[in-house]
């Protein structure tokens, strides 16, 4: 039986970590490790993460947040697991969809595979500019997408949607940015590496607080750099 690793990153989710933790011990699946590593939370989520029984987890708490990608970076190093799925501690990708994505990494020998926001049947329903309106943020989506799609010759939907890796095929890949612009470089460097890629849908709720999110509308210019970057010299 193949091993997955849930790799949940934290900083400042006291309102959701504790029940994003608790969603990934409950999947019903045995061969399963769970590593959870806050970026210098500064709003009480460390100590909620403390309160976890140890027996069923590790986890790393940083006294500074040291950027998004260094704890994607240090968890795939950490986590020896076949597979290793990134579970977001803000409760907006459905979690139980990742066995799914394993799965399907299996059964068609992929490397990585991204859960699409926007394949699911009411998005695929949807014009472009119905999308929009329901989330202004898909236009840097679905920008990034497309020039993902152009520069590679790939025809995904969402790449920066939920991610699920097989530890043995992304562990060597060169991480730079490890800030905003991190998922950009990191796909384009595994689609530039030629390894094996697919993508499935995957049910998405953002929270109800947009001011909570991480990512603001600025970071798109990350996003575009780290792009061209990894296109044009690296």
């Amino acid at each position: 039986m193949n091993s997955i690793g849930y790799l949940v990153t934290v900083f400042n989710e006291h309102r959701t970590v504790k029940e994003s933790v608790q969603q990934v011990l409950n999947i019903n699946y045995p061969n399963k490790k769970i590593l959870v590593i806050d970026n210098g939370s500064t709003d009480g989520s460390k100590e909620i993460i403390e309160s976890f029984d140890q027996k069923n987890m590790k986890y790393i708490l940083r006294e500074k947040n040291q950027g998004f990608g260094k704890t994607i970076q240090e968890g795939i190093k950490l986590l020896d697991t076949d597979y290793i799925y990134i579970q977001y501690s803000d409760l907006e990708y459905d979690h139980l969809r990742s066995i799914d994505m394993m799965n399907y990494a299996i059964k068609n020998n992929l490397d990585v595979v991204m859960g699409s926001r926007l394949s699911t049947k009411n998005m695929r329903e949807m014009s472009l500019i119905q999308k929009i309106k329901i989330k202004p943020s898909y236009i840097a989506t679905i920008l990034c997408t497309y020039l993902i799609n152009k520069f590679y010759n790939k025809n995904f939907t969402d790449i920066i949607g939920g991610k699920l890796y097989k530890r043995s095929s992304v562990i060597k890949i060169p991480i730079n940015s490890f800030s905003s612009g991190f998922d950009f470089e990191f796909i384009s460097r595994i689609i530039k590496s030629r390894l094996k890629v697919g993508e499935i849908s995957i049910d998405y709720q953002p929270r109800a607080n947009s001011h909570e999110k991480k990512i603001k509308p600025y970071h798109i210019l990350n996003a575009l750099y780290e792009i061209f970057k990894v296109k044009l010299f690296n």
